[in-house]
């Protein structure tokens, strides 16, 4: 098939998910995209740039003699019916065509899957920020206009129908109009896919272990509120208090101003913090070297970075609730920081051995989200929305 991908938001886990499909697929995929910045401008308004770009790319194609596009595949950023609107909006798109008016460019029937990393229904607002219902909104309205709509993870996908359910009973006016119970049904989760260095996928490295050895604890979230940074510190402090040793690697993305528990952490543990800040090339590397990966995340809709420290040989400890039940065993999760503190410590007391077996476990369960195994059935997928039951 030969697709069209628009993403508005070409950064992050978005750029990484979209360039490994598109590496690995077995479909021809043209791209448009826009800048990873200003989120909520570029859900507000990229459509109209990128009905631009995208007209300009299909023209371009449409003189090549290259085949018409079959299927277009977007993600949440993108406002969906706004942007199919603009693409058959002559006037706005291409007030002086040459060869081709939009019209011809992308047929009104091409079909649209619509890719959920995230969604504002459910996603945290910034702190003393007011809750904004236009975002969640046109995430709905993405979704109803969608012939197929992708989620990352079954907690994904169930909370942002339990909340578009919940904003359609306060509105007073179209509620019939909202067809999701038939877009429900178009609904599925497919996870976005991780990628292991593949040296790493057989034998996790030697460490020494026992309670004379440091257990290497690593962080690998944003340094984001929804994160819950503040949690991690408390954790990290609790282990000290109980003479527990640890040394610290220290990645995921931070904002501008860093928080303030970062900069606790960067002054109490000096002396035992061996990463701090971005890895690059040696990034498998780094997750190569923790014997535990912590999150403490009261959001999270998949967890792509706990998957690839897990890939790499990390044992997770994560809470008992988000997507994480579908990643990792329950002997990986916690129910509240105490339980956290009292996994970690229990790991950092075991010998090579136990730790061993206890990462195959989480290895072994995650197996199937490698991006290598996802891709193909992707694909077939995709097939399936142009030529349903095939």
């Amino acid at each position: 098939m030969h697709i069209l991908a628009v993403e508005p938001y070409y950064g992050g886990s978005h750029r990484s998910f979209l360039d490994n499909v598109v590496q690995r697929s077995r479909h021809d995929w043209t791209l448009v995209t826009g800048p990873a910045r200003h989120w909520k401008w570029r859900m507000r308004s990229s459509s109209l740039a990128l009905a631009e770009q995208a007209t300009e790319r299909l023209r371009s194609r449409a003189e090549n003699g290259a085949p018409e596009i079959d299927l277009v595949f977007c993600t949440d950023m993108l406002d969906v019916p706004q942007w199919l609107g603009l693409m058959q909006c002559s006037p706005l798109i291409a007030p002086n065509p040459t060869k081709a008016s939009p019209n011809s460019l992308l047929a009104t029937n091409t079909p649209v899957v619509t890719y959920f990393h995230e969604n504002q229904w459910t996603y945290p607002t910034a702190p003393r920020a007011r809750e904004d219902f236009h975002y969640g909104y046109t995430n709905l309205l993405t979704a109803l206009a969608s012939n197929a709509i992708w989620f990352n993870s079954r907690f994904h996908q169930d909370t942002f129908w339990d909340a578009s359910q919940n904003f359609l009973r306060r509105m007073p006016d179209s509620v019939p109009a909202h067809r999701i119970d038939a877009a429900i049904k178009r609904s599925l989760v497919v996870p976005p896919g991780f990628n292991g260095a593949s040296e790493l996928a057989d034998a996790r490295p030697n460490r020494s272990a026992g309670t004379d050895s440091p257990l290497v604890i690593g962080w690998v979230s944003r340094w984001e509120p929804d994160k819950r940074p503040d949690q991690f510190a408390r954790i990290l402090e609790s282990l000290h208090q109980q003479g527990v040793p640890f040394e610290l690697i220290l990645l995921g993305a931070r904002p501008q101003k860093p928080p303030p528990e970062l900069e606790v952490i960067r002054e109490r543990y000096r002396e035992q913090i061996r990463h701090d800040g971005f890895a690059g090339d040696d990034y498998h590397e780094r997750l190569a070297e923790m014997d535990v990966v912590v999150s403490t995340a009261d959001h999270e809709f998949f967890g792509i970075a706990v998957c690839e420290a897990i890939w790499a040989g990390a044992i997770p400890v994560v809470p008992n609730r988000l997507s994480y039940p579908e990643l990792v065993p329950s002997t990986s999760q916690y129910d509240s920081r105490n339980e956290a503190v009292q996994l970690i410590t229990k790991i950092a007391r075991q010998d090579s051995k136990t730790r061993d077996n206890r990462w195959r476990q989480c290895r072994d369960q995650i197996a199937d989200f490698r991006t290598s195994h996802l891709v193909p059935i992707m694909d077939d997928l995709l097939d399936n929305v142009l030529v349903p039951n095939q």
